[in-house]
């Protein structure tokens, strides 16, 4: 298992990013556990947790064509974890 994290730079916040990232997540059925949320810098930051081909597919997700053009520059930080900590993915407030 493993816990990536990702904060994304750009245009993220007041566009329903957050939305439409979860709302992919359920329609691809990803089985990710975590949440993404607004920082207070203006960058959102997703936390997830899945193998790495789950993994795989939130970044590929958050990287296609639909959201590129609101991203300006992504830090990302993967690690292995020995239990799941988290939730289903959704949003955190």
């Amino acid at each position: 298992m493993l816990e990536m994290t990702l904060i994304i730079h750009g245009q993220v916040q007041g566009v329903g990013f957050r939305y439409s990232i979860v709302d992919a997540v359920e329609s691809e059925q990803l089985m990710v556990k975590g949440s993404i949320q607004n920082l207070p810098n203006g960058t959102v930051e997703i936390k997830a947790q899945g193998t790495i081909e789950q993994l795989k597919d939130l970044r590929r997700i958050v990287v296609s064509e639909k959201y590129a053009p609101s991203i300006r520059d992504i830090e990302e930080s993967i690690m292995p974890i020995n239990n799941y900590t988290m939730e289903a993915f959704g949003i955190k407030y």
